[in-house]
């Protein structure tokens, strides 16, 4: 009897064995039909366009008197710029002007061709003719940066954290209620870092400083660009600055320190988040390295609401001084806390004393006192000729600098010949590039090549245009890659006017969630094409509400480990080439008020 119970327990168990078995293969049959379904489905969406098959030129356009490039993926005798309106030809050219040396697929006879265009003065509309192909339409007008300019600019307002964004404001569908009930305690302003809810110091202050740069450089004066702020009597690149100080403020503690994060954890499915439905946010630590660089900002933009808003100003330079004296109280860390590790560099004396001559800097701008400058001599480093970025102050930190009237001469005079031979090296890079882009190709190349524009071509177009015509043309060059002379023929921009192959997709959990038509709101930078994206950022076409394409495996978007540097983006939910980043948006700031500057000048093709 026992025997036969134990048989009979082992053949049901075999049975239900069995039966498992058949429904697990029958789960994943299932699953790979519809998997392969939904893959079927999205590579029908796919746009079939050759390598490199059009003209390459800037799809918003070119203010009449400046430096007028194209580049052609094979050589030609001569070309026509023919105006959109009436089919009439504008502008006769000749052949190539330059070549430049590539291997890029679709490049005939192993080489990139230049045309110019520059003569052509006239407002209009345009497109090239030439080598059997054609550009995408664009504009040849004084303002035609206004509204590029106003889009990026107002994309930091979406950003915002600890608020609604409303329709009155939105202009389009990108609308959600707020998420301040979910802020620790006193915690206010700031902006979403990326495409997740987090705000983060290092980021933060990056975005802070080139805003602030680009009111110190250009002075804009608009206060209409529908925010809610507009009206006021304060222009509007201040109002925005303001909501990042505020967030500054609303995380400094009593001991003067400065927290290094206000952050979400964890998160649901990818289409399933919204900061109103968001769990409470986590404080992050306070370091010094958050407290340098809040007070170098604090103490920068103290120097610039004074006119404005007195009151604002003297709160900042207070809050400056409180962590300063935090600083001076633990003059051996570099601590950085773990709360939400992204951007955490505890422990990193190198980034350590960049970020505190960065805040003696600031202090030095908007106080004059001499320790200051002192301070600063004891933490800056010469040596350093990198790139400015989030992980690295020591640029921003001279940039700042160069502009406080007590600083040394002679450490000013060596800061600023070091930035022109990273201008000259930049226009070397340039010359080599078949698109003239001068940058980097890592993460956020996009906005790593406009920053490196930024600080030196730039830097040396405003002090002498004339002199420095070649530096005001490569700064213009990254700008018009970025709106659409490169590989892909595509604007890096998200929804501007007029143009034709443009940025409609980004990893954004908020707006995956919401839904809207459009997607992505104006203004927004992409991250570009990256050497290096990253092994993780794959597709699952049977991810839930929706499916996820990433840089690797969407069928729209067929990649390998072949793919060229300058084809390794995607448009769409890629996180490691087309999120968004505070980071990345405010460089492109800055490089379109200098692009709205040049374009206004009487002749700014000196």
């Amino acid at each position: 009897m026992r025997k036969r119970a134990a048989a009979g327990v082992l053949a049901v168990a075999a049975l239900a064995g069995a039966i498992l078995l058949v429904t697990g293969t029958l789960r994943k049959t299932a699953k790979g039909a519809l998997s392969w379904w939904v893959e079927h489905q999205r590579k029908k969406s796919r746009a079939v366009s050759p390598p490199f098959g059009h003209l390459a030129a800037s799809q918003v356009g070119y203010g009449p008197g400046m430096e007028k490039l194209f580049t052609s993926p094979e050589r030609f005798t001569s070309f026509r710029v023919i105006r959109e309106g009436d089919g009439s030809v504008a502008f006769d050219g000749g052949g190539p002007v330059r070549e430049v040396p590539t291997a890029l697929p679709g490049a005939r006879g192993g080489a990139a061709f230049i045309g110019d265009f520059s003569p052509l003065r006239v407002e209009g509309r345009y497109r090239i003719v030439g080598a059997g192909t054609s550009s995408h339409p664009f504009d040849v007008r004084e303002d035609v940066f206004d509204p590029p300019l106003r889009a990026a600019q107002r994309g930091f307002y979406f950003q915002r954290a600890f608020t609604s964004i409303d329709a009155a404001y939105a202009e389009g569908p990108w609308v959600h209620p707020g998420d301040a009930a979910s802020a620790p305690p006193g915690v206010r302003q700031g902006w979403h870092d990326a495409g997740d809810f987090s705000i983060y110091s290092a980021s933060l202050n990056s975005a802070l400083f080139w805003l602030l740069e680009a009111f110190s450089d250009f002075a804009p004066a608009r206060d209409d660009t529908n925010i809610p702020e507009s009206g006021n009597g304060i222009p509007d690149l201040l109002d925005e600055a303001r909501w990042g100080l505020g967030w500054l403020l609303s995380v400094q503690d009593a001991t003067g320190g400065f927290r290094n994060s206000t952050c979400e954890e964890r998160y649901g499915p990818y289409g399933t988040n919204s900061p109103e439905r968001a769990a409470p946010y986590r404080n992050g630590e306070v370091g010094t390295l958050a407290t340098a660089r809040a007070v170098g900002n604090l103490a920068y933009a103290a120097t610039l609401y004074r006119r404005f808003d007195p009151e604002f100003a003297a709160r900042c330079l207070e809050a400056a001084r409180r962590g300063y004296g935090y600083l001076l109280e633990h003059p051996d860390e570099a601590t950085d806390g773990p709360t939400c590790p992204a951007y955490r560099q505890d422990g990193d004396a190198k980034v350590g004393r960049e970020v505190r001559a960065f805040s003696a800097a600031g202090m030095l701008l908007a106080s004059g006192e001499r320790r200051f400058r002192e301070d600063f001599d004891r933490f800056f480093s010469s040596e350093d000729d990198r790139d400015p970025s989030y992980l690295h102050f020591n640029g921003l930190a001279a940039q700042l600098y160069l502009r406080a009237p007590r600083s040394d001469p002679k450490r000013k005079a060596a800061i600023e010949a070091g930035l022109r031979k990273r201008a000259a090296q930049a226009r070397e890079q340039g010359e080599r590039h078949p698109f003239q882009f001068a940058g980097p190709t890592h993460w956020g190349s996009l906005a790593a090549g406009l920053t490196r524009t930024n600080s030196t071509a730039v830097r040396a177009c405003l002090e002498d245009p004339a002199a420095a015509a070649a530096d005001c043309a490569q700064a213009m060059a990254n700008v018009h890659y970025m709106l659409g002379r490169n590989y892909l023929q595509f604007c890096y921009l998200s929804g501007v006017a007029g143009v034709t192959s443009g940025r409609t997709r980004a990893f954004h959990h908020w707006l995956a969630t919401l839904r809207a038509q459009p997607f992505l709101f104006p203004g927004m930078l992409a991250g570009g094409p990256n050497d290096s994206p990253d092994p993780a950022d794959s597709s699952n076409p049977l991810a839930r509400p929706i499916p996820v394409w990433g840089y690797w495996g969407d069928p729209a978007f067929p990649r390998d480990r072949n793919t060229p540097i300058e084809q390794r983006y995607t448009d769409n939910d890629s996180w490691s080439t087309n999120e968004v980043s505070l980071d990345w948006q405010a460089p492109a700031v800055y490089a379109l008020h200098f692009a709205r500057w040049l374009a206004h000048r009487p002749s700014s093709r000196q």
